[in-house]
């Protein structure tokens, strides 16, 4: 087998043939590095002796060139590993630039984002307020205003009741704080497990926050007075044999 390799800008290269099973001629160029304020072309190890030179001799060319990088979505220490590949995609067989700054228009951003930890145990906190709707808040405090006043609530006390439950709830919001772990998948489970553990708070008890706010009108004392002696009542008309004990006691 005979090979035949041109190597040299201009010239077609590389050329690969054999008598028995020919094959295509492959015809292309290695462009020259061409850096920007260098004259001529340059090879690989100049190119990467030029980018240290920079970081210390050129401040505002290597800054730009950073930049350049960084708006890519690369990170900064990623930085020279660009380079280093954008010199060898200048030095490619077709490459269609001699720029290597050209290289950072076609490159994968995420190539050099690193890989990121998949498997592991993560801290977990989840802070969670309820709002009430006017529909909901009317409904609670309506409920509430009825069991401790024996009245309905006016439209005015539910929209005031209804605005500092809401208030009231931003306070005290509901709070998880644990751990999530998460592991590789098994059988039945190819997309891995996840396992979270830890601890709920309640938050605001909307069932408390009507009972007090019922109980600040000013008809609670008249109502509540009014409900206990009707219970009285009631339990002497039950168990007549305690009349003689409340007049007893009355004495």
């Amino acid at each position: 087998m005979s090979t035949n390799f041109v190597y040299g800008s201009g010239n077609p290269s590389p050329s690969f043939q054999s008598p028995a099973n020919p094959m295509p001629t492959i015809q292309g160029r290695i462009n020259p590095i061409t850096l920007p304020g260098v004259s001529g072309g340059v090879s690989i190890e100049e190119g990467k002796a030029w980018f240290k030179f920079l970081k210390n001799n050129n401040k505002t060319r290597y800054n730009e060139l950073i930049a350049d990088i960084v708006a890519r979505g690369i990170p900064k220490s990623q930085a020279a590993k660009v380079w280093s590949d954008a010199l060898e995609w200048v030095s490619t067989i077709g490459s269609p630039s001699s720029k290597p700054t050209d290289y950072f228009d076609v490159l994968d951003p995420s190539d050099y984002q690193g890989a990121t930890k998949k498997y592991g145990t993560t801290k977990v906190r989840d802070e969670r307020i309820t709002q009430y709707s006017p529909s909901a808040g009317a409904q609670t405090i309506s409920d509430t205003m009825e069991q401790e006043l024996g009245r309905t609530a006016s439209a005015a006390e539910i929209a005031a009741g209804t605005a500092a439950m809401n208030v009231a709830a931003k306070k005290e919001p509901s709070i998880f704080e644990g751990t999530t772990t998460t592991a590789p998948g098994g059988k039945g489970f190819e997309l891995g497990s996840t396992s979270t553990k830890g601890t709920q708070t309640t938050g605001f008890d909307p069932t408390m926050f009507a009972r007090n706010f019922a109980r600040s009108q000013p008809d609670f004392a008249e109502s509540f007075a009014a409900k206990n002696f009707l219970k009285l009542v009631s339990g002497l008309l039950t168990d007549p044999n305690a009349i003689g004990q409340v007049v007893s006691d009355g004495r």
